[in-house]
């Protein structure tokens, strides 16, 4: 290589660090169509419901309420507190509905669904709340 190409991939590789690494991972994920973003900035219009349950019990309960409907987990990050479920019936296959947690405390999980679609949205919140409620006061 030559010193001025050896100049311009440090640069380039300083640059990547110090945008940080979650840049370069969302920009990927933007590429590849798993993007959380879109999700996340609709969430001011998400159906909403507060369970009094820790955190963990919540996602455990939503794991299984998905698998009761028969929905597709297509992205799942528990330390990140969100999972993105498709395949929901009437609906075109790749139709993406985001399940965000909020620990509010130790007790207390608030659980946001959020999607570009208002229909999608409502159905899966239908499905999945009915399903939680259930298995959360389940004995």
């Amino acid at each position: 290589m030559k010193h001025r190409e050896i100049k311009v991939f440090a640069v380039v590789i300083l640059s990547l660090a110090l945008a940080g690494c979650a840049f370069v991972g969302e920009v990927g994920r933007t590429f590849w169509g798993s993007s959380t973003r879109e999700m996340e900035k609709r969430r001011g219009d998400a159906i909403t419901r507060t369970y009094h349950k820790g955190y963990w019990e919540c996602m455990e309960a939503v794991l299984k309420a998905i698998e009761e409907n028969h929905y597709l987990i297509f992205q799942k990050d528990e330390v990140r507190g969100h999972v993105v479920v498709m395949g929901i019936p009437g609906y075109i296959n790749t139709t993406e509905v985001g399940i965000f947690f909020v620990e509010i405390s130790d007790n207390e999980t608030r659980i946001e669904l959020s999607s570009l679609s208002t229909n999608a949205k409502r159905a899966v919140a239908k499905g999945l709340f009915k399903g939680l409620d259930k298995i959360l006061t389940a004995p």
